[in-house]
């Protein structure tokens, strides 16, 4: 095998789109999706009423939609298949979803709910307790009654088993080449505290302490999307907790407005190498960078007019700026003679506290 690394000037295919829209009941997943597809379908083709693939799961329930989205290209995607027999939701029926699709030559495809593969009759759950029932008995046979035997103990053997076609369906979504809208089942989270002191009660190494939602997903699928979002009942088709959004999408994922057609036309037009989402992370980079300066530096930059012809750009990221002027802030009056003077100030206090309490 010749290997080439080819020069980035030489590729002009455009990229493809993998986003995540996960929500609760009622916060606007289907129609959200149809109308961001709608957009990427037109921007990619050029063409109006171009075709959305869409791969239902949920008892035909996209064709509540069918009037108001006629060019939808629907799949009943049911766990029975056509002899009546229990298939199930298994990871590589999805994979047969996505090659259909691009024989089919569909500009986009909806996933509707692609909870079914994590969580649904034979999706990754299902199999893993088929396969750990399987190996407990096996492990049982062997013990013959000698020893009691732990399931617990062949849990990650069972998860060593099934995890692998579950990637493998992973990457066919990251290397297909037609733009993929993934739509996922989002649970309440446990939540402890009150008011705006409330955060997630069980925090995971994928789960935000601010977002009170959890998608019914596997935890890495969100990495793997180009942008994923959580929408919110309050606030229908709103992207209101941006769990992946990069600086290219940030102005575009508005919280406050309800993501559409101009969603999905910006997103294919940054797949096209076109649009100005490289100059508004460039922008947001230049805020940042501003941001360090701390907070006299960056209003300055702010109100100057350079900043104020790209405020509605930096808007989204000001938590991120308040927080690099802080810090800033923080070092610039650290003396120069005794380093870290604030936290020696706080251990001495603390220090001082315990040797009051030693003599008592």
């Amino acid at each position: 095998m010749s290997i080439r690394f080819v020069p980035v000037t030489e590729i002009t295919e455009p990229r493809t789109i993998a986003l995540g829209l996960s929500g609760g009941s009622g916060t606007g997943k289907t129609f959200t999706a149809l109308r961001v597809a709608r957009g990427i379908a037109e921007r990619v083709t050029g063409k109006k009423g171009s075709p959305i693939g869409y791969v239902d799961t949920e008892n035909k329930r996209a064709l509540h939609y069918k009037e108001a989205f006629p060019e939808m290209a629907h799949f009943d995607f049911t766990a029975i298949n056509d002899d009546g027999e229990l298939v199930g939701f298994g990871p590589e029926r999805w994979i047969e979803v996505i090659d259909a699709a691009e024989a089919a030559k569909l500009p986009v495809l909806i996933m509707d709910s692609f909870s079914h593969a994590w969580e649904g009759v034979g999706g990754v759950l299902d199999t893993h307790a088929q396969v750990l029932d399987r190996l407990v008995q096996q492990a049982q046979a062997r013990a013959n009654g000698r020893y009691e035997v732990d399931p617990a103990k062949f849990s990650q053997l069972a998860w060593a088993e099934v995890k692998p076609r579950y990637r493998r369906l992973i990457d066919r979504i990251v290397r297909a080449k037609t733009n993929i809208i993934i739509c996922t089942r989002a649970k309440p989270v446990m939540q402890k505290g009150f008011g705006n002191n409330a955060e997630n009660a069980r925090p995971t190494k994928t789960r935000r302490k601010d977002v009170p939602w959890d998608p019914a997903s596997d935890g890495d699928l969100m990495f793997e999307m180009t942008a994923m979002v959580i929408l919110d009942p309050s606030a229908p088709g709103c992207p209101v907790h941006q769990i992946k959004v990069a600086d290219q999408f940030k102005s575009l994922f508005d919280p406050r407005r309800p993501m559409g057609e101009f969603t999905g036309q910006a997103m294919a037009e940054w797949a096209h190498g076109q649009g100005e989402a490289q100059k508004q992370k460039e922008t947001m980079d230049l805020a940042r960078e501003k941001a360090r300066g701390g907070t006299d530096a960056f209003t300055a930059w702010w109100q100057s007019d350079e900043g104020k012809a790209v405020r509605q750009i930096v808007k989204p990221i000001m938590d991120e700026i308040q927080a690099l002027c802080r810090v800033a802030d923080e070092v610039a009056e650290m003396s120069d003679d005794v380093p870290f003077s604030r936290s020696d100030e706080q251990h001495g206090d603390q220090f001082d506290g315990n040797e009051q309490r030693e003599a008592a």
